[in-house]
């Protein structure tokens, strides 16, 4: 069996993730199952739907026949083969027959999270190289040159109007054919404006495996931008807690927990890791417009409360795991 087939039994995605990473809406996935059985997915009592590489590189191929004109029924049974071939013929498609390239993307990496993440996991990532991980940005845009990578893989909380314009310095920087962005949150009109610019948006937290789809992958998958948050009244302080848990000491972690049976370490961990970064967000719209200032620092103080509590949360089931020192 080739390092690629191992890869495809091991690796396995939920109907969502595959919805972002196809472009195919959840209901028009299900539809296609049932009326044509595009797939054969499997099934787990915990999971539901599961699907595996090969699944989403077929589905990719569909969805662009269908996306060329090509009905739905006339391609939904033809062999995995037979859609490449088609996709070879069909004069009017721009892509490559081949959504995903088969050989190694060499990608460089900037993100506390993402470069430990990648650091740690890259044996499980046959479809990547790591030609560098940075947690600095500095030295991330000072070493891109050097690295001539394919693909940047860049990690941001949230994205503000000057993001676009920092990835462009990036993108001609390193010469890059695109870039894929793990985001927090941020405005419709700036994803936009980074698809635009050559960026594959993934909402983050991101499993490892749908980055290197999106690495490999040859056109853009952006969906849309995250929903904007409303604003409650509370009763809570002042105050900001400091944070319990670094990016690194979350990692490790989460490393962990996924030697026990119980997923609840990692699911606080997932919160977290969402609930930090929608608190860096809020802290830095806060700063950057005077007009919204009061509401923004509201948000920053509710969120950074909510992470708290998760936080100790996640401390105490650690704990109660046997996954402290």
């Amino acid at each position: 069996m080739t390092d690629h087939a191992q890869s495809d039994d091991a690796h396995s995605y939920r109907i969502g993730a595959v919805a972002r990473l196809t472009g195919i809406s959840v209901d028009r996935l299900r539809a296609w199952e049932r009326r044509y059985g595009v797939v054969e997915t499997r099934r787990t009592e915990a999971l539901g739907r599961i699907y595996n590489r090969s699944d989403v590189e077929r589905l990719t191929m569909i969805k662009q026949l269908v996306d060329l004109g090509n009905s739905i029924s006339s391609v939904a049974n033809l062999t995995d083969e037979q859609l490449q071939e088609r996709l070879q013929q069909d004069s009017r498609s721009s892509h490559r027959s081949d959504p995903f390239t088969p050989r190694p993307v060499r990608i460089a990496a900037y993100g506390e999270t993402i470069a430990a993440m990648l650091r740690a996991s890259l044996d499980r990532l046959p479809g990547l190289q790591l030609a560098g991980a940075y947690q600095h940005f500095d030295d991330f845009r000072r070493q891109l040159m050097s690295l001539a990578p394919e693909v940047l893989v860049l990690e941001y909380a949230g994205v503000y109007p000057d993001t676009v314009d920092e990835l462009g310095d990036l993108m001609e920087r390193s010469g890059a054919r695109h870039a894929v962005m793990v985001c927090g949150f941020g405005r419709h009109d700036v994803f936009k404006a980074l698809r635009e610019r050559g960026a594959v948006i993934l909402r983050s937290p991101v499993s490892l495996e749908e980055l290197e789809l999106a690495c490999r992958y040859q056109r853009d998958l952006g969906e849309g931008a995250p929903p904007a948050a409303t604003a409650l009244s509370s009763d809570l302080g002042e105050g900001i807690p400091p944070r319990r848990f670094r990016d690194e000491e979350l990692v490790r972690l989460a490393s962990i927990s996924r030697s026990v049976e119980c997923e609840c370490p990692e699911h606080l961990i997932t919160l977290i890791g969402s609930l930090t970064a929608f608190e860096a967000y809020s802290a830095n719209c806060k700063n950057r417009n005077p007009d919204d200032a009061a509401l923004h620092a509201y948000l920053h103080r509710i969120t950074a409360h909510a992470r708290a509590l998760v936080e100790e949360a996640l401390e105490n089931v650690a704990e109660m795991e046997g996954l402290t020192d």
